[in-house]
């Protein structure tokens, strides 16, 4: 269980309610560190950023990808 609570689309701020439909239509539901995430908008532009970046160029492998995005789950408290 995480320590903070995530953010409903109802209570995220009007500019990323749209993550919410993005995130539903990739997962089928809507994850837990995103949720958490929305709580400061400056992480979800950032990672954005960040995944647009590194689709862009495949200089780093998927492989250091997924443990960077497995490792950054874990910081923000999703248990697996």
């Amino acid at each position: 269980m995480p320590r903070i609570s995530g953010l409903e689309k109802n209570q995220a701020p009007w500019h990323l309610r749209w993550f919410y439909g993005v995130m539903r239509r990739m997962f089928g539901k809507d994850l837990t560190p995103a949720k958490i995430q929305m709580r400061r908008p400056g992480i979800i532009w950032g990672s954005i950023a960040m995944e647009a970046g590194l689709a862009r160029k495949r200089g780093v492998s998927l492989r250091y990808i997924q443990l960077a995005k497995v490792r950054t789950a874990f910081r923000v408290g999703c248990p697996f």
